[in-house]
C-alpha cells in the first residue's frame, strides 16, 4: 500500500524519495531528520534535499524546538489545490491522477489528523509555498482579512487574487503612497476593501493579517515568506486588538466595492 501511495505522489513531480519522506512525516508526525531518515529507508543527506522540495511546494514546513530543528507534515488536501494549479502546466493524465489521489486521500487525511499539532506553527517559503498556504486556508471559506500591510498580496500575485479573495472583505490599516494606490485600483476591481490610514513615515515590510481561523505573518522582500499561527487563543487575541484599534482610529477610511 505504501508503495502505492509513492506511486501516486511521484506523478506530482515529486521525486521518490520526497514522496517517501513525506508519507514517513505523514506518520511519524513533528519529527527530526534523523527519524525520518529511519521511517523512510533513506540517508539522511537525503533526506534533507527531499525536505526543501516538500516545503518548496508546500506539504512539509519547521520549528525550532530546544535548539533543534523538527519537521511536520502540512495538509495533504494541498495535493489537490496543486493539481488544479498544474492542470494545464506539467502533470500529465490529469482526470486519472485526480481520481488516484481522491482514493488515497481519506487515509492520508487520517494519517495527518492523527498526528497534527493541536496549535500550528508553519513556515512557507516562496510563491509556490504560499499559494499552497492560501489554497489550503480558503477550504475553511475565510470571510474576512483584516491585519496591517499594504495589499502586497495582490501585487505579487495578480492573477491569483481575484480568484482567491473573490468571497474575502479586507479590513486594513495602511499607509497611503503611490505603490498603495495604484495596489488598491487593482484590488477594488474583484473585492471589497476597507482602509484606515495610518501615518504616512510608519515603514510596513512586514504584514500581519487574520485570514480565517489563522494569524499570518507574510514578507514579500527579498523573499517570500509565510508564517502561520493557528492558534485559537492567538487568533482571538489578535482579532480582538485589531477590533479594538479599529473602532478607536476616527479617521476617515475608503470602502471600494468590486463591480
Amino acid at each position: 500500500m505504501q508503495n502505492d501511495y509513492t506511486l501516486i505522489l511521484t506523478r506530482f513531480n515529486i521525486s521518490p524519495t520526497a514522496s517517501k519522506v513525506y508519507l514517513a512525516l505523514l506518520d511519524l508526525g513533528k519529527s527530526s531528520a534523523d527519524k525520518i531518515a529511519k521511517k523512510a529507508g533513506t540517508y539522511k543527506a537525503n533526506v534533507y534535499d527531499a525536505l526543501e522540495r516538500l516545503m518548496e511546494i508546500g506539504l512539509a514546513t519547521y520549528i525550532i524546538e530546544e535548539k533543534k530543528k523538527l519537521y511536520i507534515p502540512t495538509n495533504p488536501e494541498k495535493l489537490i489545490s496543486n493539481i488544479e494549479e498544474s492542470k494545464q502546466k506539467t502533470i500529465k493524465d490529469y482526470e486519472t491522477l485526480k481520481k488516484d489521489i481522491e482514493e488515497i486521500m481519506p487515509n492520508l487525511l487520517a494519517k495527518y489528523k492523527s498526528v497534527k499539532e493541536r496549535d500550528l506553527f508553519e513556515i512557507y517559503k516562496g510563491k509556490k509555498g504560499y499559494k499552497a498556504l492560501i489554497n489550503d486556508i480558503l477550504r475553511e471559506k475565510p470571510k474576512y482579512w483584516k491585519g496591517f500591510g499594504n495589499l502586497q498580496v495582490q501585487e505579487y500575485f495578480p492573477y491569483d487574487f481575484p480568484k482567491w479573495f473573490k468571497n474575502t472583505k479586507f479590513m486594513l490599516f495602511s499607509t497611503k503612497s503611490d505603490i498603495f494606490l495604484r495596489r488598491l485600483k487593482e484590488a477594488k476591481k474583484s473585492v471589497k476593501v476597507k482602509i484606515k490610514f495610518l501615518p504616512e513615515d510608519l515603514y510596513m515590510p512586514i504584514v500581519w493579517t487574520l485570514f480565517g481561523k489563522n494569524l499570518l505573518i507574510l514578507i514579500y522582500e527579498p523573499e517570500v515568506i509565510a508564517l502561520r499561527i493557528k492558534s485559537e487563543q492567538i487568533v482571538k487575541t489578535f482579532s480582538n486588538q485589531f477590533d479594538y484599534l479599529w473602532k478607536k482610529l476616527h479617521n476617515k477610511f475608503i470602502i471600494t466595492k468590486k463591480k
